[in-house]
């Protein structure tokens, strides 16, 4: 027994090695989703209202009108990230191909975005 402890210790260790790496290769990359959505954008409610400025800066804030809104992460994925605003309303960002879409729970209704050029 004394003879074997060494060989299986040393199988399990290269069997160890092997699965760890064999683990790592078919994990795909981490993306870090939420530069997509970084930018300035532009949405209108309708034709008697004024365009809205909505901004999402690289540190994770939220500007209407170039004022900052409190917020904090809820869901960020490849299609959707979502903050949740001081009041308790979603506040929803929804990518579909190259189409980015504006959902605020607080009016219920949600708005095609433009990149806002100034």
């Amino acid at each position: 027994m004394k003879k074997r402890f060494p060989i299986l210790v040393g199988v399990s260790i290269v069997t160890g090695l092997i699965g760890s790496l064999a683990v790592k290769r078919r994990q795909a990359p981490l993306r870090n989703y939420y530069q997509e959505y970084i930018g300035k954008w532009r949405y209108q409610k309708d034709r008697q209202h004024p365009e809205v400025i909505v901004s999402v800066t690289p540190d994770y804030q939220v500007l209407f009108q170039d004022r900052p809104e409190p917020v904090s992460i809820v869901e960020l994925s490849p299609n959707r990230l979502v903050f949740l605003d001081k009041m308790g309303y979603h506040i929803i960002f929804e990518r579909n191909g190259d189409k980015l879409t504006f959902y605020d729970e607080t009016e219920g209704h949600s708005y095609p975005l433009e990149p806002y050029d100034e």
